[in-house]
């Protein structure tokens, strides 16, 4: 009896914490939201020529003499690629101060170029893009 207690306890704290499945209703409700932000999509943003090319671009802007560093360094940039394709909301995260606004430089220099938005259920929304840097800097 005590074993067949804790079985259906195990079982019922399993389904009542879990966690909840977003629906489609759900989803779509959300969309409706202006401010809704979004880091999964069913098609990702893609920038002129495919993330190589943004990879490429952004690592011609990038002037890492600007630099003020030892060592290793580490710093991710998010940004919003709107339901119109463009750059808002920069934020770079990372320790090193020269690197952050180096990257910050970079990729407001990059947002002019308009990327094609992400799609959730056939509608463009806005998306959250990460890119983390890690360097290797020696003197």
């Amino acid at each position: 009896m005590k074993k067949t207690l804790i079985v259906t306890l195990f079982l019922s704290f399993g389904i009542f914490f879990s966690q909840n499945h977003t629906s489609a209703l759900n989803k779509t409700f959300e969309l409706e939201k202006k401010d809704s932000l979004y880091q999964d999509a069913d098609e990702l943003p893609v920038y002129p020529g495919g993330i190589n090319a943004f990879r490429n671009n952004f690592a011609k802007t990038f002037n890492s003499s600007k630099i003020n560093a030892n060592g290793l360094a580490k710093s991710e940039a998010r940004f919003v690629i709107s339901e119109e394709g463009i750059i808002t909301d920069i934020v770079i995260i990372g320790e090193n101060k020269s690197m952050n606004k180096e990257m910050e430089r970079s990729i407001k220099s990059m947002s002019k170029t308009k990327w094609k938005p992400a799609i959730l259920n056939g509608k463009p929304v806005k998306y959250l893009f990460r890119l983390p840097i890690a360097m290797n800097f020696h003197n």
